[in-house]
C-alpha cells in the first residue's frame, strides 16, 4: 500500500479517492482466488475511467494479469491431477470475470495503451488461459461444464480481437505465442459440434465469430499475412465460412462470419497471385477469388451488423493498391453497408478517411465492373447527404 501512495499523485483524484483506488488494486492482488472479493473490486475500479491515467491503468492491469496467472496454475493441474470439479470451476469462473474486466477496460482506453500492455505479458497470458479452456471445452462440449468453459472461450478470443486492432506489434505476439495454432485447434471443434442446444449453438456461433474478428486483424497486417497461407486448413477454414449459415442463427451473426472470412481472404489475395502458396487446387488463387466474388454477391447491402470500426484505413488500404477486383468489391461492399446502415457514424468517417476520393477514382476506371459501380456510387451519393454531419456519432 505505501509503495503505491509513494507513486500514485494524480492530480485528477483527489487523497481520498486514490486511496481507494490504491486499496482496490492491493486487494485484487491479495485475494487472487476469492471470486466475490475479485467481482466487487473489479466492478468499482470500473466506476474509475482510469483508461485517462496511465500509472494506475497499468497497475490495474498487472493486477489482473496476477490474478489470471493464479488461476493458469489451478487449470494447468487440473489437466494431469484429480483436481475436485470446485476448484476447476472456481479457476474458470473467476478466469472468466477477470479477462471480462481486462476487455472492458481496453476498449475504453487509447490505441497507444493497448500496445503497451500488450508488452505486459497480456497477449501470453490470455492465450494460456484460452488454451486451457478450450482443452475443458473440448472435453465436455455439450454440457454445463462445456458451456461454462465456452464462456471463458468467448471473453478470451474477445478480448484478443480487441487488443490486437489496428496493432501490429500485438497481432505480431498472438502469433508468437501459438494464437494461429489455437485458432484452428478451436475452430475444427466447433466445427463437429452438433446439437439442438440453442444456448451452446448461440455461444459457439458468437466464438466463431470472435476468433474471425481477431483473424481479420491479423490479416490486415502484411507481413504476418503470408503465415495465415502456411496451413491449408486454415485458408480452407476461411474459404467455408464465406458462406457459413447455421440454421437458427441471427441474421446478424450469419453475415459477420461471412464478412470477416471473405475480408481475410481479400486482404491475403490482394497481394497478388505470386504470393499465393497454396497448392490444393481446389483452394487456388483464382478458385478463391470466385468464391469471394459469389459470396458478396449473395449478401444484403442492408443487413444490420455489430460491428465497429475506428477507422476505414484497413478496408481503403484494398482500394488502393493493384489487386484483382473480387478483393475491391469486399472492400466497397463493406463501405457501402455501413454508411448505409450507420450513416451518422461511418459516412463521416469515410470522408475524413477519403473513401471518397478513392471510389469516384475506383467508379471511374474503364474496366471496373458494375457491380462495384453501382455500390461505389450508393456510397459517393451518401457521402454527398447535406443531411449528415461532419461528425462521427460515437454511439451506435
Amino acid at each position: 500500500k505505501q509503495w503505491y501512495q509513494r507513486r500514485v499523485r494524480d492530480p485528477g483524484y483527489d487523497k481520498h479517492v486514490r486511496r481507494a483506488i490504491i486499496l482496490l488494486i492491493v486487494s485484487i492482488n491479495i485475494h487472487t482466488s476469492q471470486f466475490d472479493v475479485l467481482r466487487n473490486c473489479m466492478g468499482m475500479l470500473s466506476q474509475f475511467s482510469l483508461y485517462q491515467q496511465d500509472f494506475m491503468f497499468y497497475e490495474m492491469i498487472h493486477s489482473y494479469i496476477n490474478v489470471l496467472e493464479k488461476q493458469k496454475g489451478i487449470l494447468e493441474r487440473s489437466r494431469v491431477l484429480t483436481i475436485e470439479d470446485i476448484a476447476r470451476d472456481k479457476a474458470n469462473k473467476i478466469s472468466t470475470l477477470t479477462v471480462k474486466a481486462i476487455n472492458t477496460s481496453i476498449c475504453q482506453s487509447a490505441c497507444n495503451k493497448k500496445n503497451t500492455v500488450g508488452k505486459m505479458k497480456l497477449i501470453e497470458t490470455i492465450l494460456s488461459i484460452s488454451s486451457l479452456g478450450f482443452s475443458m471445452f473440448r472435453q465436455f462440449p455439450h454440457d454445463t461444464q462445456g458451456i461454462n468453459f465456452c464462456e471463458l472461450l468467448l471473453e478470451t478470443w474477445s478480448t484478443l480481437w480487441n487488443i490486437t486492432d489496428e496493432q501490429a506489434g500485438n497481432c505480431d505476439r498472438f502469433v508468437k505465442y501459438g494464437g494461429l495454432d489455437l485458432y484452428l485447434e478451436t475452430y475444427y471443434v466447433c466445427s463437429q459440434v452438433k446439437t439442438n442446444d440453442r444456448i451452446v449453438t448461440i455461444k459457439i456461433t458468437t466464438l466463431i465469430r470472435n476468433m474471425l474478428g481477431l483473424m481479420g486483424n491479423i490479416a490486415e497486417v502484411a507481413h504476418i499475412r503470408p503465415k495465415l497461407q502456411e496451413s491449408e486448413d486454415m485458408i480452407r477454414s476461411f474459404y467455408m465460412l464465406r458462406s457459413y449459415d447455421r440454421e437458427g442463427d441471427s441474421e446478424c451473426d450469419i453475415i459477420e462470419i461471412r464478412y470477416s472470412a471473405a475480408g481475410i481472404l481479400s486482404h491475403i489475395c490482394s497481394d497478388g497471385p505470386d504470393k499465393w502458396i497454396v497448392s490444393d487446387n481446389e483452394l487456388s488463387y483464382e478458385v478463391v477469388l470466385k468464391g469471394i466474388e459469389e459470396a458478396v454477391d449473395s449478401w444484403n447491402i442492408n443487413s444490420k451488423r455489430s460491428i465497429n470500426y475506428k477507422s476505414f484505413n484497413p478496408i481503403l488500404h484494398i482500394l488502393k493498391v493493384d489487386c484483382p477486383y473480387p478483393c475491391k468489391l469486399w472492400a466497397v461492399w463493406a463501405l457501402t453497408n455501413l454508411c448505409q446502415t450507420k450513416a451518422n457514424r461511418f459516412v463521416p468517417m469515410l470522408r475524413r478517411d477519403g473513401g471518397v476520393e478513392l471510389l469516384n477514382k475506383l467508379k471511374d476506371a474503364p474496366d471496373c465492373p458494375e457491380n462495384i459501380k453501382h455500390l461505389s456510387t450508393l456510397t459517393i451519393m451518401k457521402a454527398y447527404d447535406p443531411n449528415i454531419g461532419p461528425e462521427i456519432e460515437e454511439t451506435l
